[in-house]
């Protein structure tokens, strides 16, 4: 079960404006809701960490049921959330750290260490199996990343990753973090399968 604390309070969005129910989403510290947003005039607020929480969620599902859909989905975080988070560099950072660290936690609480430990080979292409349009260098960060974090039982911090973030475009970033919830989903596959457990 994820542990949740108290939010602090965030800025208040006009009900008038956006709606009272969705208002009334945003604000409830225990809703998903991580937005609210309207066409006239074009805003949106957003909850970086609830967005966090969200996709720390997904992972959850997914590591219990591995057709889950993936931590990207439209359902989990919205085009517009997603775009946020990425419009910071600090942010996109958190986002990665935070999903390669509950990734590694999840599979290291169920699955035998050695084999949890066992990096993604130079040979793994996701885009042989997933056939994804990722380029190679949003692809081989995002191995040496989950890599990286697979062979410590230290958290990735934000900063580590920041510099290396900072080279990729939106686009490539957005791959990068699609590559990170396929390969875990993979890793995890190949670990029930050695396990028995699928």
């Amino acid at each position: 079960m994820v542990e949740q604390s108290p939010r602090p309070r965030r800025p208040l969005p006009d009900p008038d404006v956006y709606g009272e129910a969705e208002v009334r989403e945003f604000l409830d510290p225990w809703h998903p809701r991580a937005s609210v947003e309207t066409d006239r005039p074009e805003q949106v607020f957003v909850d970086p960490e609830r967005v966090l929480d969200n996709i720390t969620l997904a992972l959850h599902r997914l590591d219990v049921d591995i057709d889950a859909p993936p931590a990207f989905e439209p359902d989990t975080v919205t085009v517009n959330e997603l775009a946020v988070m990425l419009d910071d560099l600090d942010r996109t950072a958190a986002l990665v750290a935070r999903l390669v660290n509950i990734a590694v936690q999840l599979m290291a609480a169920r699955y035998p260490e050695a084999l949890v430990r066992f990096p993604l080979p130079e040979t793994y292409d996701l885009r042989d199996v997933d056939r994804l349009t990722i380029g190679d260098r949003e692809h081989r960060l995002a191995r040496d990343i989950l890599n990286e974090r697979l062979g410590t039982d230290s958290d990735l911090h934000p900063d580590d990753l920041v510099d290396r973030l900072r080279p990729l475009g939106p686009g490539e970033q957005v791959h990068l973090l699609v590559a990170l919830c396929r390969m875990y989903r993979h890793k995890l596959l190949a670990l029930k399968h050695h396990t028995g457990t699928y």
